[in-house]
């Protein structure tokens, strides 16, 4: 068998899977209202011909009066029939909307499960950026449109059947000549469906070029610069020039695609012409009565109908499902591994970290960080990560929060290997605050409990963690203290300062009684008062913890006991503070810089 076909039974088979498992109720429902509407039109069709026909036999014999009641029953139970059409069309779309909810629901959830779990490598590739991409662009309709299409092709399949019954009575070979018309409408479709998926798939990376143009000139965070520097037109440009390459290439397939469908239509319209003349014929030679003629003409125009409308979705169905494969692509992502290592981080640190010939290069990239890195940072000190720019230090901070693996040698805690310690064990023991923290639109209570949600909200602690962080007054100042939203997204909601919000930051951090605190730049946004009262309460969030600073600032690094100078290929200096200025290296040089 193709294995093109096998996967597409494979995807179709999946999609239908998502649809159910999302809610077996209402699809149980969906397939009843499905059935019943692929039987009306026939009983449709059924009941005009009788009323046809008997008022006819009653004009032309001016038969008894009981004749009325054959008109008035074929009238009824037109429209009992009528009745029930509208009645399962509008509980058909009350039904499909209740589902649409739960099957976005549904992936959605498959796709915040996965995205939670995913390692944060790939959130640093631009590869699986675009199978991302692509995924949440489809994956929220895709599987829906499947399903209903899945039910569209089983009603217009089940139409089809009973009105081709209706049509072998007057000639079989009108079904095969049906057939036939059709035949080149699916082949088509088939054909530009594939052609539409592949132009979709080659420009993904455009698409997010273009998205990400369109944040700049849209997004708040952005907005400052875009003003200052005059950057809107420019900007503007940028993206008006992408998108129209993109919508031009979009536009010529779709002037081809629609050429080539007039013609299809020309030809399938041109057969159906020959069928009714072939009616009209029978009819002519007394063959059919003026009844059946009515009930063949719209027995044809409705198979004729249902015909390309069950051609339109089982292309559709095919183009979904191409589609649908960048939503497995995107869930076949292994995950494993991350949250199910089994090694634990040590209950209580006794000798401390150590980095053993540890090097490190990021995906998709030649080029090393660091390698052969040798030191130790002992239990319950302060150590200071110091060096030029790219030198490596926020790398080490991102290895130390297990966002990534190092590509050679070992980081251990104690005699734990740090890369086989389950991520979440990481997260309690090892707290974090990167330069660049985030800005939690959320009340300033939470932006703190966000530090370890895994333990029960205690407002004291809260608390104690803003006045070490020199956060507290500013939250107690607020119209509602720390039940007031921070930010500006939502109403009611106060902005602070960027210092502020490092200081919130540095709270969320001394919130987690973690063993050990990574900080990185800590005090880059502080005030010089601020910062001096940090320094002077350091000591007390320290106490009994291990500690890791990365700075520039002669104030903080003066807080360690040790210090490591990286100089952009390794370590080139570890040493206590006195010692290493003493030595006159290059930790030396940097404070001389900066006096």
């Amino acid at each position: 068998m193709d294995s093109r076909f096998t996967r597409t039974i494979f995807y179709l088979r999946q999609a239908m899977a998502i649809v159910y498992y999302s809610s077996p109720k209402w699809t149980f429902i969906n397939v009843i209202i499905t059935i019943l509407r692929g039987a009306l039109p026939l009983l449709l069709l059924y009941v005009v011909q009788q009323i046809i026909d008997v008022v006819g036999e009653f004009l032309s014999h001016s038969g008894p009066v009981e004749d009325h009641y054959s008109i008035y029953f074929a009238v009824g139970l037109g429209g009992v029939f009528f009745f029930l059409n509208a009645i399962t069309g509008s509980l058909a779309t009350l039904v499909r909307e209740r589902q649409s909810y739960k099957v976005n629901d549904y992936i959605q959830n498959i796709i915040h499960e996965k995205t939670v779990r995913i390692p944060y490598r790939y959130f640093e590739d631009p590869t699986y950026q675009n199978i991302f991409y692509r995924a949440l662009t489809d994956a929220a309709f895709r599987p829906s449109r499947i399903f209903y299409g899945f039910l569209g092709v089983t009603q217009n399949i089940l139409t089809l059947v009973l009105v081709f019954a209706v049509l072998v009575s007057l000639h079989w070979g009108m079904i095969p000549f049906l057939i036939v018309a059709g035949t080149p409408t699916i082949l088509f479709r088939l054909y530009y469906s594939k052609k539409i998926y592949s132009l979709r798939k080659d420009q993904t990376e455009d698409e997010r070029r273009v998205g990400y143009f369109n944040q700049l000139l849209t997004g708040k965070s952005f907005a400052k610069e875009l003003r200052v520097f005059n950057l809107g037109e420019t900007f503007k440009e940028q993206y008006e020039s992408m998108r129209n390459q993109l919508r031009d290439k979009q536009w010529k397939l779709l002037v081809s695609k629609t050429s080539w469908e007039i013609i299809v239509q020309i030809i399938s319209t041109s057969g159906l012409l020959l069928v009714f003349s072939f009616v009209v014929y029978e009819a002519t030679q007394g063959a059919i009565t003026n009844g059946s003629m009515a009930m063949y003409f719209l027995a044809l125009q409705r198979g004729y109908a249902v015909l390309q409308e069950l051609l339109k979705r089982i292309s559709a169905l095919y183009e979904d499902n191409l589609f649908l494969k960048n939503f497995f692509e995107f869930e076949k992502i292994d995950v494993s591994g991350a949250n199910d290592k089994t090694n634990r981080f040590p209950a209580v640190l006794k000798e401390g970290i150590s980095f053993k010939d540890v090097g490190f290069k990021y995906p998709n990239s030649d080029r090393w960080i660091f390698r052969h890195v040798n030191f130790s940072i002992p239990a319950r000190k302060t150590v200071a990560l110091v060096g030029a720019n790219g030198s490596g230090k926020t790398t080490m901070v991102k290895l130390l929060a297990g966002l990534y693996e190092p590509v050679e040698g070992e980081i251990k805690a104690d005699n734990v290997n740090w890369s086989s310690i389950n991520t979440i064990d990481i997260a309690k023991h090892v707290s974090v605050i990167f330069q660049d923290f985030m800005l939690y639109n959320v009340s300033a209570a939470d932006n703190v409990r966000f530090g370890n949600v895994s333990k029960p909200f205690d407002e004291k602690e809260v608390v104690a963690a803003a006045k070490n962080a020199g956060i507290h007054e500013r939250f107690m100042g607020l119209e509602n203290g720390y039940d007031t939203a921070l930010g500006t997204l939502f109403k009611g909601s106060e902005q602070l300062s960027q210092g502020e919000w490092q200081r919130t930051a540095l709270a969320r951090s001394f919130y987690n009684p973690s063993q050990v605190i990574v900080l990185d730049e800590p005090t880059s946004s502080l005030d010089a008062f601020t910062e001096a009262s940090l320094i002077s309460h350091f000591s007390e969030i320290a106490k009994d913890r291990t500690a890791i600073i990365i700075s520039h600032r002669l104030s903080t690094i003066k807080l360690a006991d040790v210090i490591v100078v990286l100089d952009g290929k390794g370590v080139a200096e570890v040493g206590a503070p006195g010692q290493l200025l003493a030595q006159k290296g290059i930790f030396y040089q940097m404070v001389e810089s900066l006096k």
